[in-house]
């Protein structure tokens, strides 16, 4: 708190609030000491030697009340706009691969709920992805039920397919009403497009032309991983077919985060995963705005009382009761 003045100028005057205590009164001329000095001073006349200190209180107050104090709380109001987004997490077959440890859908979701967890005042939604989209949780404040909810996602066991254009336009349709003043997308994905009705070019481009942007993960690793599966499910231990490799198509990756702009991450292992999150957290932060807000208290109200009660005071006890003579 900090106290103000309205008018401090009057504070210079405040050595006047010293006159009272001026001597040299003029003196009542007598023949003999003797009467008054066979008497004791009675209480009366005690009082009356307050007089100075009282007429120097009110003079004071007079002085503070003319130069308007006031009494200033400061408080600073910080409002962060969050931003709403929505992560696209691939769960095709093919995150089923044991290439980062012990797979890569293990690993994702981990990393995806562990990132959603931290983003406080952002709206954040899930859309869950393989031959078709499908929502998972609609953005929102609650990133705990989100987190939880994401934990329990398990990969698609069929090879079904990666329809990256229908998951990125899913996502891009979900933020197109959306109020937030910065608004982005996440991809996640391991494999190429090759499912779907929309390229993903295409998707990239409706998103750009909404304003949002997308930020592109391409997991796994340089090499690719074996994939044991079919249209109608895993292979068992042993079986005699050929497995499949796991590729990454970064180009497409790359040029969806250009022309959106965002940007395209390349994550092999579970740090650089969560190495790629915080940098996303980085680069996506809520707009903040702060704010100070002055709360001013006028004293005057306070002082106004005192000064009456006190002048009064003055007036029925040395201006009558008590008058001394010249």
């Amino acid at each position: 708190m900090n106290l103000l003045w309205s008018n401090p100028l009057w504070l210079l005057l405040l050595p006047l609030a010293l006159l009272p205590f001026r001597t040299g009164r003029r003196a009542l001329t007598v023949s003999s000491l003797r009467v008054f000095q066979a008497r004791r001073p009675g209480w009366k006349l005690r009082l009356a030697r307050l007089q100075p200190y009282l007429s120097a209180l009110l003079l004071t107050l007079l002085l503070i009340l003319l130069a308007g104090p006031v009494l200033r709380r400061t408080t600073t109001s910080i409002n962060r706009e969050g931003i709403e987004m929505m992560l696209v997490l691939d769960i095709s077959a093919s995150m089923t691969a044991a290439d980062i440890p012990p797979d890569r859908m293990t690993v994702a979701r981990e990393a995806a709920a562990d990132f959603i967890a931290g983003r406080r005042n952002d709206r954040v939604g899930v859309i869950l992805f393989a031959g078709t989209p499908f929502l998972l949780a609609p953005a929102t404040g609650n990133r705990q039920q989100i987190a939880q909810r994401l934990r329990a996602v398990q990969a698609e066991q069929r090879g079904t397919g990666t329809a990256i254009g229908d998951a990125l336009a899913a996502a891009a349709d979900r933020l197109k009403d959306s109020r937030a003043r910065s608004r982005a997308i996440i991809l996640l994905t391991d494999g190429r497009s090759n499912r779907g009705r929309l390229a993903p070019a295409i998707a990239g481009k409706t998103a750009a032309a909404l304003g949002i942007r997308i930020y592109t993960i391409g997991f796994g690793t340089e090499q690719g991983a074996p994939l044991h599966f079919t249209a109608r499910g895993p292979l068992p231990p042993g079986h005699p077919g050929r497995a499949r490799l796991a590729t990454l198509d970064e180009p497409l990756l790359q040029a969806i985060a250009q022309q959106t702009g965002g940007k395209f991450f390349r994550a092999t292992d579970a740090d650089t995963l969560k190495q790629v999150y915080r940098q996303i957290d980085k680069l996506e932060k809520s707009p903040l705005e702060e704010q100070t807000i002055n709360h001013d208290r006028p004293l005057a109200p306070l002082i106004r009382p005192w000064l009456v009660a006190l002048l009064l005071l003055e007036l029925l006890l040395f201006r009558g009761w008590l008058r001394r003579l010249p």
